[in-house]
């Protein structure tokens, strides 16, 4: 099979799953390539990658309550 060939596979393969099994198969996405490549970098962009998809998985409810706290912000808390 060819590269490509095993790009699509995955692709298809991976449509449908839950955020969190998502997560898993970038972290093992991650984990592999750092074990080939050796680099370190890798680990920070995995962290950041992982991080970016913990904010857009954020439930509704948490959104709500974060847009909440900022309700009036500059009346509560004006710049002197």
């Amino acid at each position: 099979m060819t590269t490509p060939a095993y790009e699509q596979l995955i692709i298809q393969g991976i449509k449908g799953l839950p955020p969190e099994t998502l997560a898993e198969i970038a972290d093992f996405i991650y984990f592999v390539r750092q074990r080939v490549s050796h680099s370190h970098i890798l680990n920070e962009e995995l962290q950041s990658a992982l991080d970016r998809g913990e904010l857009k998985n954020l439930s509704r409810t948490e959104e709500a309550h974060l847009e909440e706290e900022f309700v009036d912000y500059e009346q509560r808390y004006p710049r002197e």
